[in-house]
């Protein structure tokens, strides 16, 4: 179980990487790939980056500044498409079977993220905004969209917002939370009860490394879940 009590470990507390180095993770994605896959399933088009360039790249702030965006269906689908395009890279692992899912369930799926986009920004408690794209047993409620595009969906869904409280939790955050936080973490799937207490337990981390004097700035939530994400990299 999630160690809702444990402290900052301290080789994360040494690798923040400050907000502006979040916002700028950039990465590689294939425009002309995703163009040609959405318009053969008769998808809404991808517009902006993707749709103006083949080989380009996807920031952060990028999509968060979609998340900033009025919501509607349209808009919706393009937050998807950039939250999607930013966690599955250049090689976008499966995409054809992502994609061919949410053709098949499209009005569902347009529903479904404009609810929890409209949950995300009336300020709905995390768990009540996973809940609209997950079942109580942290399955998707769109088939092949899972909890970690979940997450990452909510995240993005928040704007430009001074300190993010729905934050990205996936299979690589919650295998190097194992050793010393979370033993046993599941890594495909989480209930709502369990991303809360995850988004909980690193908004409090936020909170209290910016009280250290040591440290001397606001630090956001996003970037102890940035020095998670990378702690598989540091240690190969």
């Amino acid at each position: 179980m999630l160690n809702v009590d444990a402290a900052l470990p301290p080789d994360l507390a040494t690798a923040l990487p400050g907000q502006e180095a979040v916002l700028g993770q950039a990465i590689s994605v294939d425009g002309a790939r995703w163009r040609r896959i959405l318009s053969e399933r008769d998808l809404i088009p991808v517009t902006g980056t993707m749709a103006d360039s083949d080989r380009t790249t996807v920031t952060r702030q990028d999509v968060f500044n979609l998340g900033d965006q009025s919501i509607s269906v349209d808009h919706a689908f393009q937050l998807l498409y950039y939250s999607l395009a930013w966690g599955l890279g250049l090689r976008a692992s499966r995409l054809h079977q992502r994609l061919d899912n949410l053709a098949a369930h499209q009005d569902r799926a347009g529903e479904l993220l404009v609810a929890a986009w409209e949950s995300v920004r009336a300020g709905a408690p995390v768990k009540e905004a996973y809940s609209v794209l997950t079942t109580d047993r942290g399955a998707g409620q769109i088939p092949w969209l899972g909890p970690a595009f979940s997450t990452k969906f909510l995240y993005f869904a928040q704007g430009n917002v001074a300190q993010p409280r729905h934050l990205i939790l996936d299979k690589v955050v919650a295998t190097n939370l194992t050793e010393d936080v979370w033993p046993a973490a599941p890594i495909n799937a989480w209930w709502p009860e369990t991303y809360e207490l995850y988004c909980g337990l690193l908004n409090r981390w936020a909170v209290e490394v910016s009280e250290d004097p040591k440290v001397n700035r606001t630090v956001r939530a996003d970037e102890i879940e940035f020095a998670i994400f990378k702690r598989h990299l540091t240690a190969a």
